[in-house]
Protein backbone atom coordinates (compact mmCIF):
# COMPACT_ATOMS: atom_id res chain seq x y z
CA UNK A 1 0.00 0.00 0.00
CA UNK A 2 2.77 2.51 0.87
CA UNK A 3 4.49 1.50 -2.20
CA UNK A 4 1.50 2.44 -4.39
CA UNK A 5 1.02 5.27 -2.39
CA UNK A 6 4.64 6.12 -3.16
CA UNK A 7 4.25 5.76 -7.09
CA UNK A 8 1.69 7.90 -7.19
CA UNK A 9 2.72 10.75 -4.91
CA UNK A 10 6.05 10.44 -7.64
CA UNK A 11 3.66 10.73 -10.42
CA UNK A 12 1.74 13.58 -9.30
CA UNK A 13 5.09 15.50 -8.83
CA UNK A 14 6.96 14.40 -11.84
CA UNK A 15 3.64 14.98 -14.20
CA UNK A 16 2.98 18.80 -12.53
CA UNK A 17 6.30 20.11 -12.36
CA UNK A 18 6.63 19.07 -16.46
CA UNK A 19 3.30 20.35 -16.82
CA UNK A 20 4.14 23.87 -15.04
CA UNK A 21 8.39 23.85 -16.16
CA UNK A 22 8.27 22.75 -19.74
CA UNK A 23 4.18 21.86 -21.34
CA UNK A 24 3.25 25.20 -19.91
CA UNK A 25 5.97 26.78 -21.90
CA UNK A 26 5.01 25.30 -25.27
CA UNK A 27 2.61 27.12 -27.38
CA UNK A 28 1.66 25.95 -30.76
CA UNK A 29 -1.42 27.94 -32.05
CA UNK A 30 -3.42 28.17 -29.12
CA UNK A 31 -2.33 24.51 -28.39
CA UNK A 32 -0.85 23.76 -24.88
CA UNK A 33 -0.33 19.95 -24.03
CA UNK A 34 -2.31 19.55 -20.52
CA UNK A 35 -0.23 16.59 -19.36
CA UNK A 36 -1.35 16.93 -16.00
CA UNK A 37 -4.63 14.95 -16.69
CA UNK A 38 -2.48 11.92 -16.84
CA UNK A 39 -2.57 11.73 -13.11
CA UNK A 40 -6.74 11.69 -12.86
CA UNK A 41 -6.42 8.76 -15.25
CA UNK A 42 -4.08 6.97 -13.72
CA UNK A 43 -5.32 6.88 -9.66
CA UNK A 44 -6.51 3.51 -8.66
CA UNK A 45 -10.21 2.57 -8.71
CA UNK A 46 -9.80 2.10 -4.95
CA UNK A 47 -9.69 5.26 -4.12
CA UNK A 48 -12.72 6.65 -2.51
CA UNK A 49 -14.98 9.12 -4.43
CA UNK A 50 -14.71 11.91 -1.74
CA UNK A 51 -10.91 11.71 -1.96
CA UNK A 52 -10.91 11.83 -5.76
CA UNK A 53 -12.29 14.90 -5.47
CA UNK A 54 -10.14 16.36 -3.09
CA UNK A 55 -6.91 15.30 -5.15
CA UNK A 56 -8.95 17.06 -8.36
CA UNK A 57 -9.28 20.20 -7.01
CA UNK A 58 -6.25 20.44 -5.24
CA UNK A 59 -4.25 19.44 -8.17
CA UNK A 60 -6.26 21.87 -10.37
CA UNK A 61 -5.56 24.52 -7.62
CA UNK A 62 -1.96 23.58 -7.97
CA UNK A 63 -1.80 23.99 -11.36
CA UNK A 64 -4.04 27.61 -11.15
CA UNK A 65 -1.24 29.28 -8.83
CA UNK A 66 1.22 28.14 -10.83
CA UNK A 67 0.26 29.33 -14.35
CA UNK A 68 -1.69 32.52 -12.84
CA UNK A 69 -5.52 31.18 -13.99
CA UNK A 70 -8.71 32.02 -11.71
CA UNK A 71 -9.96 28.53 -10.74
CA UNK A 72 -10.80 27.40 -14.09
CA UNK A 73 -7.63 23.88 -13.91
CA UNK A 74 -9.40 23.08 -10.56
CA UNK A 75 -12.89 23.75 -12.30
CA UNK A 76 -12.10 21.31 -15.02
CA UNK A 77 -10.42 19.10 -12.95
CA UNK A 78 -12.58 18.53 -10.14
CA UNK A 79 -15.32 17.88 -12.75
CA UNK A 80 -13.47 15.02 -14.31
CA UNK A 81 -12.72 13.76 -10.96
CA UNK A 82 -16.75 13.67 -10.40
CA UNK A 83 -17.18 11.45 -13.75
CA UNK A 84 -14.10 9.33 -12.81
CA UNK A 85 -15.84 6.44 -11.44
CA UNK A 86 -18.65 6.50 -13.48
CA UNK A 87 -16.59 6.65 -16.57
CA UNK A 88 -14.50 3.84 -15.34
CA UNK A 89 -17.66 1.86 -14.86
CA UNK A 90 -18.81 2.18 -17.86
CA UNK A 91 -16.03 1.10 -19.57
CA UNK A 92 -15.44 -1.70 -17.16
CA UNK A 93 -17.20 -4.78 -16.04
CA UNK A 94 -17.98 -4.19 -12.24
CA UNK A 95 -15.82 -7.11 -11.36
CA UNK A 96 -12.67 -5.70 -12.97
CA UNK A 97 -12.82 -2.18 -11.41
CA UNK A 98 -12.72 -2.85 -7.96
CA UNK A 99 -8.93 -3.69 -7.75
CA UNK A 100 -8.08 -1.84 -10.40
CA UNK A 101 -5.28 0.56 -11.51
CA UNK A 102 -5.98 2.24 -14.85
CA UNK A 103 -3.31 1.26 -17.38
CA UNK A 104 -3.35 0.29 -21.06
CA UNK A 105 -1.70 -3.56 -19.97
CA UNK A 106 -4.39 -3.89 -16.96
CA UNK A 107 -7.43 -2.73 -18.58
CA UNK A 108 -6.71 -3.72 -22.22
CA UNK A 109 -5.69 -1.39 -25.35
CA UNK A 110 -9.67 -0.49 -26.58
CA UNK A 111 -11.27 0.05 -23.12
CA UNK A 112 -8.24 2.00 -21.32
CA UNK A 113 -8.43 4.59 -24.97
CA UNK A 114 -11.92 5.09 -24.36
CA UNK A 115 -11.38 5.80 -20.96
CA UNK A 116 -8.36 7.90 -21.48
CA UNK A 117 -9.90 10.25 -24.07
CA UNK A 118 -13.09 10.48 -22.57
CA UNK A 119 -11.46 11.96 -19.64
CA UNK A 120 -9.03 14.12 -21.70
CA UNK A 121 -11.74 15.27 -24.01
CA UNK A 122 -14.17 16.19 -20.74
CA UNK A 123 -11.16 18.12 -18.87
CA UNK A 124 -10.51 20.10 -22.03
CA UNK A 125 -13.81 20.64 -23.25
CA UNK A 126 -14.70 22.37 -19.67
CA UNK A 127 -11.79 24.44 -19.60
CA UNK A 128 -11.33 25.39 -22.43
CA UNK A 129 -14.95 26.70 -22.67
CA UNK A 130 -14.46 27.91 -18.72
CA UNK A 131 -11.34 29.83 -20.09
CA UNK A 132 -13.13 31.59 -23.03
CA UNK A 133 -16.62 31.84 -21.76
CA UNK A 134 -18.68 32.12 -24.14
CA UNK A 135 -19.07 30.36 -27.62
CA UNK A 136 -18.32 33.59 -29.75
CA UNK A 137 -15.95 31.54 -31.68
CA UNK A 138 -16.59 28.22 -31.89
CA UNK A 139 -13.91 27.38 -34.84
CA UNK A 140 -11.20 29.04 -32.28
CA UNK A 141 -12.80 26.84 -29.13
CA UNK A 142 -12.98 23.64 -31.31
CA UNK A 143 -9.25 23.69 -32.41
CA UNK A 144 -7.77 24.31 -28.62
CA UNK A 145 -10.27 21.49 -27.56
CA UNK A 146 -9.02 19.34 -30.03
CA UNK A 147 -5.82 20.24 -30.64
CA UNK A 148 -4.36 20.42 -27.25
CA UNK A 149 -6.68 16.87 -26.10
CA UNK A 150 -4.83 15.51 -29.39
CA UNK A 151 -1.07 16.31 -28.12
CA UNK A 152 -1.87 15.58 -25.15
CA UNK A 153 -3.21 11.94 -25.67
CA UNK A 154 0.23 11.90 -27.71
CA UNK A 155 2.04 12.37 -24.71
CA UNK A 156 -0.13 10.12 -22.58
CA UNK A 157 0.34 7.39 -25.26
CA UNK A 158 4.29 7.93 -24.83
CA UNK A 159 4.14 7.77 -20.80
CA UNK A 160 1.86 5.00 -21.29
CA UNK A 161 4.68 3.43 -23.30
CA UNK A 162 7.74 3.69 -20.30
Amino acid sequence: MIRLFLKHLFLFVLLFLLQIIVFQQLYFWYVTPLVYVYILIRWPATLPAGWVLILGFLLGLLVDVNVDTPGMHAAATTFVAFLRPSLLKGFLNRDEVENLEPREKSMGFLPYWKYAVSIVLLHHTALYVLESFSFFDPLLLLVKIVGSALLSLLLIFLFERF
